[in-house]
C-alpha cells in the first residue's frame, strides 16, 4: 500500500521525549513536581535574600545637615584624585631620581679625601697667583728701567732747573705709583 495515496487524516503523533524521564515524572506526579519547584525558589530566594543582607547598606543622604569643612575637603580630595594622581606619581618618581643623584654625590664625598683635594686645589691657586705675579713684577721692572732711561737722556739735555723739576716729578709722581702697585700685588699673594 502507498502510503501517499491514502486519504486517511492523520494524526500528530508525540514526540519522544529525549530528556531522559523528566516530562515523564512530572506528567505522572504533578503535585510533587510543584511542590519541589517551590522549595528550590524557597531555597533560591532565601540564599539571594542573606548574600543582599550581608552587603553594608549606603548610608541615607541627610539634606538637612550642613556639612563640615572635614566633609567638604573629603568630597573635594575624592574629585580631584583621579586628576592629580598622574601628577603625584611624577613627582614621586622625580624625587626618588634626585634622592638617587643626592645619595650618589654623598658616596662619591664620603670616599674622596676632601683634604688632599683642597690642597691640591690649594696648590694650584698659588702657583696660578705666582705666575701672575712674576709676571706683572717683570713688566714694572721694565716699565721702571725704560722711564729711567729716558730721564737719562733727557737729563743732558735738560737744565739744572729742568732736572730737578724731573727729579721732583719722579719722586712725588712715579715712585709713589710704583710702590702702590707692589703693595697692591704683595697684599694680592699675601
Amino acid at each position: 500500500m502507498n502510503s501517499m495515496a491514502s486519504d486517511e487524516p492523520t494524526t500528530l503523533k508525540p514526540i519522544p521525549n529525549t530528556k531522559g524521564g523528566f516530562l515523564d515524572y512530572v506528567e505522572n506526579n504533578p503535585v510533587a513536581a510543584v511542590i519541589q519547584a517551590l522549595a528550590i525558589g524557597f531555597a533560591v530566594g532565601m540564599v539571594v535574600r542573606l548574600i543582599e543582607g550581608s552587603r553594608a547598606k549606603e548610608p541615607e543622604i541627610d539634606v538637612k545637615r550642613k556639612p563640615t569643612l572635614d566633609d567638604a575637603k573629603f568630597h573635594l580630595g575624592s574629585l580631584l584624585l583621579p586628576l592629580l594622581w598622574p601628577a603625584w606619581q611624577k613627582a614621586q618618581e622625580g624625587y626618588g631620581k634626585s634622592a638617587g643623584a643626592v645619595r650618589d654625590a654623598v658616596g662619591q664625598v664620603k670616599k674622596a679625601n676632601l683634604k688632599k683635594e683642597g690642597k691640591a686645589r690649594l696648590k694650584q691657586a698659588e702657583e696660578w697667583a705666582e705666575e701672575l705675579a712674576e709676571g706683572l713684577a717683570e713688566v714694572g721692572k721694565k716699565k721702571a728701567k725704560e722711564v729711567e732711561k729716558w730721564v737719562e737722556r733727557e737729563a743732558g739735555q735738560l737744565t739744572q732747573a729742568g732736572k730737578k723739576k724731573v727729579e721732583e716729578w719722579v719722586e712725588k709722581e712715579v715712585l709713589p705709583a710704583a710702590e702702590s702697585g707692589w703693595k697692591k700685588l704683595r697684599k694680592f699673594l699675601g
